[in-house]
């Protein structure tokens, strides 16, 4: 082993040993000449945090980026609170961050983008989680899931393949959840469905939603009750909707951000039992992500949950695509992510060499020698477009049994 892997496995020992402990019961302070990524995630998700550091001990151990420790960064948001978001951002630039991997909702990551914006602190974000299609073409911005403008209508596909023909929607009112509310409209009434209520509700909304399940079956009983949201809010939803509708014989269906233990701990088994919806996620024969799970159960010595599936492995990837472009180009820059990042993602076309899960000395290699480099995500294909966001790749489709997610199929895209 080299001097700077047996230094990077002594680092990882001096952290834990790769235990998954609670990452914000630490201060940590990176090494003054290391390369700092900092990751943002929210208090419900868990190990977000840990999947970028997991990425960057594989990269440390393999050499690093340009001979550099990479080291993370964790801080925390509240959930979808774009007044509190800018604030977190702002915290991890005055601790020097090169870039930021925000595992946000989609209206956080706007107002995070103000302040990374190339007329102000000129850093990239890649977002894991941040699916808005509002999002797309933002300067700086950059994402590792896919844009809200296919779960949408591929949602809407499977509705109408069971073969319900009308269907109620009830979507957080901001960015996130009237893009996807939007798509799946679109696309259900363009296949011969119904929508008989369409219903907004605040995004911090967790608790009494009677006025919203009134208006919700005002136009008569749906087949098909449609929640585009979080998933505390919409177990909020679930015990009104027991409440105060007649619920039997509805089926219903939610977007992947419902997909998550807060809403299997706090919903009403009644609505969760045979819920379905759509994670993006790669599938799970995918070679990648069984090296990913493999690699994150070694390190935590705990199971991999599948309800972290998809938001674990995105940010994972986020770390690997910044540090294979700034090898690529040859700094820890703003400039030579945005130049590298869709290109070492192979692009829209697949160009380069494949780079696997855990393979960041072979890219190493590749990129020393001259030769263009395609990674192969934990999550998916990725292959970047124009826009810095994936243009093929896969959802699964989902579905609550006995209290548990298990995953039914996958749906493919382009």
């Amino acid at each position: 082993m080299s001097t700077f892997g047996r230094a990077a496995l002594l680092a990882l020992v001096l952290l834990g040993g790769g235990a998954c402990e609670p990452l914000d019961a630490r201060e940590y302070t990176p090494a003054g000449d290391s390369i700092t990524l900092g990751v943002i995630e929210t208090r419900i998700p868990r190990n977000t945090g840990f999947a970028a550091r997991l990425a960057a001990r594989e990269i440390n151990l393999a050499g690093g980026v340009l001979g550099r420790r990479v080291e993370v960064i964790v801080a925390q948001d509240r959930l979808c609170d774009e007044n509190h978001a800018p604030g977190v951002v702002r915290g991890l630039l005055e601790r020097g961050v090169v870039a930021i991997v925000a595992a946000t909702c989609s209206a956080a990551a706007r107002a995070d983008l103000e302040v990374v914006a190339p007329e102000a602190a000129n850093v990239v974000i890649v977002s894991p989680t941040s699916s808005s299609s509002t999002l797309t073409g933002l300067p700086n911005f950059y994402r590792t899931i896919a844009n809200d403008e296919r779960q949408g209508p591929l949602l809407a596909e499977e509705v109408r393949r069971q073969g319900l023909d009308s269907a109620a929607i009830v979507h957080v009112d901001d960015i996130y959840g009237t893009g996807l509310a939007d798509g799946f409209e679109q696309r259900f009434t363009a296949l011969g469905g119904r929508i008989i209520a369409r219903v907004a509700h605040p995004t911090g909304k967790t608790t009494g939603f009677t006025d919203e399940v009134q208006r919700l079956y005002a136009a008569g009983k749906p087949q098909a009750i449609v929640i585009m949201g979080f998933s505390v809010g919409a177990a909020g939803l679930s015990r009104d909707l027991v409440a105060s509708a007649d619920i039997s014989g509805v089926r219903f269906f939610a977007s992947e951000a419902v997909f998550g233990p807060g809403f299997l701990t706090s919903a009403d088994a009644t609505v969760a039992q045979g819920m379905q919806g759509l994670v993006p996620t790669a599938a799970l024969d995918d070679p990648n992500r069984q090296r990913f799970v493999e690699a994150y159960e070694a390190a935590t010595g705990e199971s991999f949950a599948i309800e972290d599936s998809g938001r674990l492995q995105r940010t994972y990837d986020a770390v690997y695509l910044m540090a294979l472009a700034m090898v690529k180009g040859g700094g820890a820059t703003t400039e030579a992510l945005r130049d590298n990042l869709i290109a070492v993602s192979g692009t829209k076309d697949a160009v380069g060499i494949p780079v696997n899960v855990g393979g960041f000395a072979a890219a190493l290699e590749l990129l020393s020698a001259g030769q263009e480099v395609n990674y192969e995500g934990a999550s998916g294909p990725l292959d970047l477009d124009e826009n810095g966001e994936p243009f093929r790749g896969t959802y699964l489709l989902w579905r609550i049994d006995g209290g548990q997610f298990v995953f039914d199929r996958a749906l493919r895209f382009p």
